[in-house]
């Protein structure tokens, strides 16, 4: 909250204004210049700092910035200060190292290298050389070591000089010192380049490209530092066109009201370079108005207190990226985990440790329902009333960006959903920021006439004024570069686009959403953008070239209900094949991830709707009914052609409905660990893990079987076509068990049952029903072959003609062959558990009959 002690009579409310005295010019203001930075909100600047980059397969990726203490560069004395575990270092550990300095130009060499005492280049065009690599290790809790250059050895520019390093470390950080033969900054252009060998591998290249030979030595880490000048500070910069003052106050100015005031750009713009501001800083603006003043959270906050609090200067370079070699996972081949941070895990330092849970289930992508500060502390985010601000009772900015660094080190991207239908429509500064408003509504930033109205208040953003869609795309831009995430979701574009559900028009809406998809798809086109507008509309997935909303993807309106109804209705007469097939063969402007498709999601499961098992069977949802059907909807998502999306908790059970203060259960994933354990195989054969269903993720379906009367479906799913990627899907949506049942099938021969939802490893009380099938050339279902499969009630079970090899177990080399050097680690192991194969913990004639059985190449 507004809290800070030296406002004198500040009495103004946060969010209120108040008539001033008749003399409403601020007095006491020295300064009056504009900011000369970039960037609306508050932006921490300097000319000085060190980028931190990683090397990774065949890649260098820049994991940061780092400000270096440079209070002593006039005696030519600048320190820096490295995290060891940015930099994947820890106590024990021996680096090799070499430290240059160089000029600011990307053909300039090493001017001067700490590893040699002669010169290392004869001249700013030719390359320079390493010697040999220096050394340093972390021993004990703390420690340092000084190399020296004595002689003066640079052909030009003293400041460039070395004359020794200190390298010194304690048990968190790895600390470098470097003294030059000149005040720093004498030349504009100093730079120092940091060449670090902490492990097997790397690169003879540095990510500057500077000509530099390291002779020879490989690098995993390379610190790139630019000193131009001694310039620090932070800028800050805010729209507010009808403002006749805008004052600042903060924690750099001990909140005292006029002494800081910001200057008018001309514009509507208000800015100021304030170089006794830091990072953490808490601050607000006060802007005057008509003889009001407005106490406002900056719109472009970076980071709040709370959503009634202050603004706080995030530091952008805050956090070092770990991961670097993280590869999005195509559309096509994405299974979406929809969470909720609160009730999912309390808050995003608790969910990260829910990772290697997500990983082990499969999904390779997570949706954050909204993460925008909201007023109170518990909500479902669509109250967002900070858009620039992460919700502060999740964590700070900084874990954000750890959870999604640790999610893509598992191979998991993630999304987020944002709001730009509606904002608050409680504890907005943005409401009347600048006082200025029409018809009592909201001023600068939203409609002040109908348009305004939405099902959640009167807060619908002007999408006509070209700065709230500079706002609005700066917005999913922000969100996209500095968390580094992999998409958006965007609510209620309908609500954009038109006034209402079948209301009028907005034409103004349409093209900003076209707008926000053009510079998103400029900026990264493979991040992935989905539209929740519930229309079934081509045209939001069609390109803007082909007069489209642009969007990739949109959540499937055709898709839902008719599911939620086939697998929820009691009587098996009302569950159409047809409809089935229409869920199926459905598709957007002819691609398969132009659509999302599910059985739960936020939606779904509140707003007077509950969990899907909790429907079928209410107060008993994890009875056979609920387990059966439930698992059967999931098993249409996951083998039809879409974008499939979980909401979190369904792969256990989760019962009741979604509510913001109810924790899922997760003591359901031990109750329930049969179901989890077939969502799991579900989602491995979706994503083709085994190799052996590559067509679930293909782009072709025949649905050739449909039994209306005895309630079954048969499709084929397949992309290139050919064994491991040829599927074939078999349903049973009736209570009735079928024997000896005929479908078509693409190609003669074994088909293995590769997935079977009736199998007692699920549930104890499941039957096991189904197995292969043989592929005879009996014409059926307009295919050549065909086969008789018995199907159990409720059930699903896919086939393919390529199975998953049987392990090799006695080739205890790991050469890929059993042979006689198998068998000799067997007898060595005589009569002790080391080369047991069979499992009764002793190695003895029985293992010595199963490696004869496997003799020769393993399959």
């Amino acid at each position: 909250m507004f809290q800070k002690p030296t406002i004198f009579s500040l009495a103004i409310a946060v969010c209120c204004s108040q008539t001033l005295a008749a003399d409403t010019s601020p007095r006491g203001n020295t300064r009056s210049v504009p900011s000369t930075h970039l960037g609306y909100g508050a932006i921490p600047y300097s000319n000085s700092g060190c980028q931190v980059w990683n090397y990774a397969l065949t890649n260098w990726s820049e994991a940061g910035i780092v400000r270096p203490d440079i209070s002593n560069a006039a005696s030519g004395t600048v320190k820096w200060t490295f995290s060891l575990t940015t930099l994947g270092m820890s106590i024990g550990e021996t680096i090799r190292f070499d430290i240059a300095t160089s000029g600011d130009a990307a053909s300039n060499p090493g001017i001067d290298h700490i590893s040699r005492s002669d010169q290392s280049t004869d001249g700013w065009e030719s390359p320079s050389a390493s010697g040999d690599f220096l050394e340093y290790t972390l021993s004990g809790g703390s420690g340092s070591q000084t190399y020296t250059d004595s002689i003066g050895d640079v052909f030009d520019y003293p400041s460039l000089d070395l004359k020794w390093v200190i390298v010194g470390h304690d048990a968190q950080n790895l600390y470098i010192t470097i003294n030059v033969d000149d005040d720093v900054f004498t030349t504009g252009f100093a730079n120092f380049l940091f060449f670090l060998d902490t492990k097997i591998g790397g690169s003879t290249t540095n990510p500057w490209g500077r000509p530099i030979d390291l002779g020879g030595e490989e690098i995993d880490l390379f610190l790139g530092s630019y000193l131009l000048d001694a310039d620090e500070g932070v800028s800050f910069r805010t729209w507010a066109p009808n403002a006749s003052y805008v004052a600042i106050i903060g924690d750099f100015n001990n909140w005292s009201m006029w002494s800081t005031m910001l200057s008018d750009e001309g514009n509507g713009d208000w800015s100021l370079d304030i170089p006794e501001a830091s990072i953490g800083d808490e601050y607000r603006y006060v802007i005057i108005n008509s003889g009001a003043q407005y106490s406002r959270i900056d719109a472009r906050s970076y980071q709040v207190t709370d959503s009634s609090g202050n603004s706080v200067v995030h530091n952008p370079n805050g956090y070092f990226w770990q991961t670097s070699d993280y590869v999005r996972p195509a559309w096509n081949e994405t299974v979406i985990y929809e969470m909720h941070i609160g009730t999912f895990a309390g808050g995003l330092t608790q969910a990260i440790t829910k990772l290697d849970y997500l990983e082990e289930l499969g999904i390779n992508a997570i949706e954050l329902m909204p993460i925008w500060e909201f007023a109170s502390d518990s909500s479902w985010g669509y109250n967002g009333a900070h858009p620039f601000a992460l919700e502060s009772s999740y964590g700070t900015p900084n874990e954000l960006k750890e959870f999604v660094d640790e999610a893509h080190a598992r191979g998991i991207a993630v999304l987020i959903d944002v709001l730009y239908n509606h904002w608050g429509p409680t504890d907005m500064s943005l409401w009347k920021y600048d006082g200025w408003s029409e018809n009592d509504l909201g001023g600068i930033y939203f409609y002040n006439d109908w348009r305004a109205e939405t099902p959640w208040g009167d807060t619908r953003p002007d999408y006509g004024r070209d700065e709230v869609r500079e706002y609005i795309r700066d917005n999913a831009l922000y969100w996209l570069k500095e968390y580094r995430l992999d998409g958006l979701r965007v609510d209620g574009t309908k609500w954009i686009r038109a006034t209402d559900d079948g209301g009028i028009d907005i034409p103004e809406g349409w093209t900003l959403l076209q707008f926000i998809n053009d510079e998103i798809d400029a900026y990264d086109s493979d991040q992935l953008i989905i539209c929740e507008d519930l229309a079934g509309s081509d045209w939001m997935t069609k390109t803007t070239g082909e007069s489209g909303a642009g969007f990739d993807s949109q959540w499937d309106v055709n898709w839902i209900h008719p599911i939620r109804y086939l697998i929820e209705t009691p009587n098996d007469s009302d569950r159409s094949m047809w409809t089935v097939y229409n869920l199926v063969m459905a598709m957007y402007n002819g691609d398969q991830t132009d659509r999302i498709i599910y059985t739960e999601s936020h939606d779904e499961v509140a707003n007077g709707n509950s969990r899907v098992p909790e429907e079928i069977s209410p107060g008993d949802a994890g009875n056979w009914f609920a387990r059966k059907r439930s698992t059967l909807g999931v098993a249409l998502v996951l083998t039809s052609s879409g974008i499939p999306m979980l909401f979190q908790g369904q792969e256990f059970l989760e019962d009741g409905y979604f509510h913001d203060d109810d924790p899922i259960d997760w003591i359901k994933t031990t109750t329930y660990s049969g179901i989890l354990q077939l969502y799991t195989d579900l989602i491995s054969l979706r994503l083709n893990k085994d190799g052996i269903s590559g067509g679930l993720s293909g782009g072709s379906t025949n649905m050739h079987h449909i039994n209306d009367n005895g309630k079954v479906v048969a499709y084929h799913r397949f992309g290139e076509g050919g064994v491991g990627d040829d599927v074939v899907v078999a349903m049973n949506f009736s209570i009735n068990e079928k024997q000896t049942y005929r479908i078509g099938l693409p190609r003669g021969g074994q088909w293995y049952m590769i997935f079977n939802s009736d199998s007692t490893e699920y549930a104890d009380d499941y039957d096991d029903i189904g197995a292969d099938v043989f592929a005879s050339s009996f014409g059926y279902d307009g295919m050549t072959y065909s086969g008789l499969i018995d199907i159990a009630p409720y059930s699903v079970q896919i086939f393919s003609q390529a199975d998953v090899a049987e392990p090799c177990v006695a080739d205890l080399s790991g050469d890929g062959f059993v042979t006689v050097s198998d068998l000799l680690i067997i007898i060595s192991a005589w009569g002790t558990p080391n080369a047991d194969i069979t499992g009764d913990n002793m190695t003895n004639v029985s293992d010595v009959l199963v490696l004869i059985g496997e003799f020769g190449p393993c399959q």
